[in-house]
């Protein structure tokens, strides 16, 4: 079995309930497609994995143990404006998608990328699809064992392998679509809420700002 693997939790200030909601606004505006933004490169497993499946898929876990304050309270959130396919070509974000990620002071040049996901199905938390034992996946160009630091990864699970170790439950799961794999680009800075709000209050106003902006672009286009 071939697929990207990621673990998701607190990020940008945001609770993993509040990027959900989130996500499944973005996905339902977009008629299924939404960004899914990940820290680590990816773009050669992801060649790869394309190449030998029909129909690539993306699992997601959430992620296990406390989150970090450095994600619970970043120095800085950006908001992510262009992107750049795997092989280099300019790829404008959906006019309502918004990717978001920490920034900090001592790594503002730091990289971000995201994965073009599709789901006809709600972005809820259901019954698990089933789980996964960490030490049975396998990075899919290099056949070694995930490191605990690859938050994503396109991996092989090894179904042979001792079951042991840590288990991870899959709380999601989507299709990915053309281009699978995007470098982030042109990172814009959000301002800070004043209220207890936070960073959670600045990504959730950005997202209202562009989903209005989006549906007014939409009205006097005559789209839909």
């Amino acid at each position: 079995m071939l697929f990207c693997w990621t673990r998701f939790g607190t990020e940008a200030g945001q609770s993993l309930e509040q990027i959900l909601r989130r996500k499944e606004e973005e996905r339902s505006a977009n008629d299924g497609v939404f960004l899914w933004g990940i820290g680590n490169a990816v773009g050669p497993g992801m060649e790869e994995l394309v190449r030998r499946c029909n129909a690539p898929e993306v699992l997601f876990s959430p992620i296990a143990g406390k989150a970090r304050k450095v994600d619970v309270a970043p120095d800085s959130v950006v908001a992510w404006t262009s992107g750049e396919t795997n092989d280099g070509r300019q790829f404008p974000l959906p006019t309502r998608s918004l990717v978001t990620s920490r920034q900090s002071t001592s790594s503002a040049s730091a990289s971000h990328y995201a994965l073009i996901c599709f789901s006809r199905e709600p972005l809820v938390l259901r019954v698990p699809f089933g789980s996964l034992t960490f030490s049975s996946l396998r990075n899919l160009l290099s056949g070694s064992r995930v490191g605990a630091s690859q938050v994503t990864a396109v991996v092989a699970r090894d179904r042979e392998s001792p079951i042991e170790g840590r288990v991870y439950e899959v709380a999601l799961r989507a299709h990915l679509v053309h281009p699978y794999f995007i470098r982030l680009r042109q990172p814009v800075v959000l301002s800070s809420c004043s209220s207890a709000a936070g960073w959670a209050g600045a990504v959730d106003s950005a997202w209202s700002r562009r989903a209005q902006q989006s549906l007014t672009q939409a009205l006097q286009g005559g789209g839909t």
